[in-house]
């Protein structure tokens, strides 16, 4: 077995545990009936209506504010808001989103408040139903913000960027798309030459999969437009099972976006042709990367995964955390240098008075929106089916 194949295995198997874990733990409304929580709720004051002033003479008598989050765009805004705060200083720990939900669930049982701020993405329902609704993270919408944003989900928490998992493809290879329906991939032209993080590594990999999965109905349809055949599915199984039974073989499954960003738009790039990758890495574009993305596609070309960013419970350092989402959100009329490192190509602005990064708006996209009911009540079958298929495609 390669190196490379020994650490995607061993990354596969650390990850299923902490799915496995994360699973397993039932708070219901845990954070909501600890005293000590409550205690915390009344002081934090989420629908205060503090200015940015305000709350940074506030945080200026607090400590280190700590961030886990899942974008290292958030480097970017810790650096600019210590500059613009004086004082004030900003501790960002780089961590999947599947291990932050698990990492915050292991403080909350070991009283460690310790994390102040998540920003995260739900890919399978596990940030609202692990911590927001049991009450173990909280999201605060500054006041003189909140008639500015597009979305204001209680189940995802507060939306301060729009991203997506998005097919890919190299333009130095191609000049137009290579594929107009999602099922060509599995044709045997394609055999080696697609990218993508296993599902079972990525979060974000994780939701599209799973959306293919849930989305079987039109996976169906596509299937027979492509085919021109009606399509047999076993009982017991999904069209999108069958999608990804057939088009694995042609897959090189790796660890993350970054590595399927290398491998398909790198300057030296012959090997690969599609991949499947997080919409922001399409920033790289302005450094030569030869990465174009596919908008339109039968049945769709992108699963939306925003970003969110929460409170987490018990947070020591409240005013900071506030102080830090205002900051993400460009400050009251959203021209603050905290929402610029979010504003590229592939990104897609949370607030309807700044334009989005990317030149094509979302609504013009073959997207998908997550299933996270189906998702997270399907989540042991999909992780069991998902298993299976890595155990038959990743190369021993």
């Amino acid at each position: 077995m390669s190196k490379k194949n020994r650490i995607i295995i061993a990354g596969i198997l650390l990850v299923m545990t902490t799915l496995s874990i994360t699973g397993c733990v039932a708070h219901g409304n845990a954070g909501s009936e600890n005293e000590e929580m409550k205690d915390w709720l009344k002081t934090a004051e989420l629908q205060d209506h503090y200015s940015a002033e305000e709350l940074y003479q506030k945080a200026l008598k607090e400590d280190t504010l700590v961030v886990y989050s899942v974008s290292s765009r958030a480097f970017d805004a810790k650096e600019t808001f210590e500059k613009e705060y004086p004082g004030l200083t900003v501790d960002v720990r780089d961590i999947r989103g599947d291990d932050i939900i698990k990492t915050v669930l292991s403080n909350y049982e070991n009283n460690d408040y310790s994390c102040d701020l998540i920003i995260c993405s739900d890919c399978d329902g596990s940030l609202y139903k692990e911590l927001l609704e049991p009450g173990l993270a909280y999201s605060y919408i500054p006041w003189d913000i909140s008639n500015h944003l597009r979305e204001n989900d209680e189940e995802q928490g507060m939306v301060f960027l729009g991203e997506a998992m998005m097919l890919i493809y190299n333009d130095k290879l191609f000049k137009t798309q290579p594929i107009q329906n999602i099922w060509e991939m599995t044709e045997k032209k394609f055999k080696g030459k697609i990218i993508m993080a296993s599902p079972l590594s990525s979060f974000s990999t994780y939701g599209f999969c799973a959306t293919v999965i849930a989305e079987s109905e039109i996976m169906k349809q596509s299937y027979e437009e492509y085919f021109g055949e009606a399509m047999i599915i076993p009982e017991g199984k999904q069209a999108g099972e069958i999608f990804w039974e057939m088009v694995s073989p042609n897959i090189v499954f790796t660890n993350s976006s970054d590595e399927v960003m290398e491998g398909v738009g790198s300057f030296e790039n012959t090997d690969y042709w599609l991949g499947v990758m997080i919409s922001s890495k399409l920033r790289y574009r302005e450094l030569g990367y030869h990465l174009t993305p596919i908008y339109n596609l039968e049945p769709f070309a992108a699963v939306y995964t925003p970003n969110s960013v929460s409170i987490a419970g018990g947070s020591q350092n409240i005013n900071s955390a506030k102080l830090f989402i205002r900051y993400l959100l460009g400050e009251t009329d959203g021209k603050g240098e905290g929402i610029l490192p979010f504003t590229t190509l592939g990104t897609w602005s949370a607030r309807e008075d700044v334009a989005d990064g990317d030149i094509v708006p979302l609504s013009q996209l073959d997207v998908k929106y997550l299933n996270k009911k189906f998702i997270y009540e399907n989540r042991q079958n999909i992780i069991e089916f998902w298993e299976t298929i890595l155990k038959e495609n990743v190369t021993q």
